[in-house]
């Protein structure tokens, strides 16, 4: 039986010393996440550095090991870590370690395709003008097995050049992983949820998590602020004003809204995709304009609304160069100044209110095979209205209301009371707690020589 022991530590991760091959050990741990690192020659725990221990994990080997009659022992040490910039400089050095590993197997892998592929069409040259095989003719067996040859060397040849592309695909990936890391756009969308984690843990008390998120905050902090320095934009509030247009994933759309951390732009996916899509364009029937949040990160450009009119008005659509122009033309914060001072000289309206004697909606209550139903005046906060006491309603002679409220036979009376009343529905009935359902109603239209419900109230 081996004697091993189980470390960890952010630094290191977990890692099973004291192993040896055939000793079972691997057997017994590879079900608890345990794998083998050739490079280190010892069993560990992938993904574990820079994390507390997995306990769990740890002491479910534990014990299974003890069980098949191995001796454990477990240090854990979740304080000795490295810094965040050391383990992200790591990360990037594997990365490029990676990137020049997947040439070589792609380079290996296109070679291997090139050679079949040559050796293929070369055997194919003896039958270029389309000799056949001559069944029965001694040139049978060789013709047979040059197409199989040929047969074998263009498939694996095309599998290769697969292959290849595969790994040089892989290569590319990992050869730009620095700067898919370091992109300021994902940069600040992943320090918005760093943020919401140091504030739950903050809550929580938890110092060591408080620490390692409070240094990856200040290391990515610092990648946002070297591209500010390098003269990339980055897009916020105080750089849009409603109206403006904003590029969103390829296509300019008109800004509804400003909002602290997004932008409502104008959208209707009847005309999307759209190379501008304007607020007219995003208007439904009733006035209802559609609008959808994006993040300022997922933002290219902004144009104002007036240089959009005049590239509108030209046939074009502005590029990035354009628009950038006309954006410092005409400053957001200027266009904010005019609208709110447009705003402020704007004759007031004034605010329409209803009439609180008038009851707004009105309720309906009837059970099952029920000859009576009542009806009850409701106000503003649909409660009883105090000036108009509820009303019952009864079935013809010999009928009933099989279906409660909902009752042809009673719709049609209640239809005929609310006209007798001067009231005509508004909305759909919608279903309250019991039997009873709700409906807003408003004054119906006075005929000539008919005083108004106003008047009359």
């Amino acid at each position: 039986m081996a004697t091993v022991t189980i470390t960890h530590t952010p630094k290191d991760g977990t890692l099973l010393d004291g192993s040896r091959k055939g000793d079972g050990v691997f057997d017994v741990v590879r079900h608890h996440g345990f794998r083998s690192f050739r490079s280190l020659g010892m069993l560990g725990i992938p993904r574990s550095r820079d994390k507390d221990a997995d306990t769990w994990r740890i002491n479910r080997a534990k014990a299974a090991l003890e069980e098949a009659g191995h001796t454990v022992t477990v240090e854990i040490d979740n304080d000795d870590e490295r810094s965040f910039s050391e383990a992200e400089a790591e990360r990037v050095e594997r990365a490029g370690d990676r990137a020049e590993r997947f040439e070589d197997y792609a380079d290996n892998a296109s070679r291997s395709s090139t050679a079949r592929l040559d050796a293929a069409h070369k055997r194919s040259e003896r039958f270029e003008f389309g000799q056949p095989i001559l069944v029965g003719h001694h040139s049978e067996g060789r013709a047979r097995r040059d197409a199989a040859y040929i047969d074998n060397n263009m498939r694996k040849g095309i599998a290769d050049g697969e292959r290849a592309g595969h790994w040089q695909d892989r290569a590319e990936t990992a050869a730009k992983y620095e700067e898919f890391r370091n992109n300021p756009q994902r940069t600040l969308r992943r320090l918005e949820k760093l943020r919401a984690d140091l504030r739950y843990h903050e809550r929580q008390g938890n110092e060591r998590q408080m620490r390692r998120l409070r240094e990856e905050i200040a290391h990515w902090e610092a990648v946002v602020a070297k591209a500010k320095d390098d003269g990339v934009k980055l897009w916020g509030p105080d750089d849009f004003a409603p109206g403006d247009f904003a590029v969103v994933l390829g296509s300019w759309h008109q800004v509804a809204r400003v909002n602290p951390k997004t932008l409502s732009i104008a959208w209707n996916l009847r005309l999307a995709p759209k190379q501008v899509m304007s607020l007219e364009d995003a208007t439904f029937d009733g006035g209802r304009v559609g609008t959808f949040t994006v993040d300022y990160t997922k933002v290219r450009a902004r144009c104002p609304e007036k240089a959009m009119a005049a590239f509108r008005a030209e046939g074009k659509v502005p590029g990035t160069r354009a628009a950038g122009e006309a954006s410092a033309k005409y400053p957001a914060e200027d266009i904010r100044r005019e609208q709110a001072e447009a705003k402020k000289n704007a004759p007031k309206t004034p605010k329409k209110r209803s009439d609180p004697k008038i009851p707004k909606r009105v309720q309906v209550e009837c059970e099952l095979s029920a000859s009576e139903a009542t009806l009850t005046w409701l106000n503003g906060n649909s409660q009883p209205h105090p000036a108009h006491t509820p009303e019952t309603i009864t079935a013809p002679e010999g009928e009933k209301y099989h279906q409660a409220t909902w009752s042809r036979n009673l719709m049609k009376q209640v239809g005929e009371l609310l006209a007798e009343r001067g009231y005509a529905l508004s909305g759909e009935w919608k279903p309250r707690q019991g039997w009873a359902t709700v409906a807003a109603i408003v004054p119906a239209p006075a005929k000539d020589g008919e005083p108004k419900q106003e008047e009359l109230s």
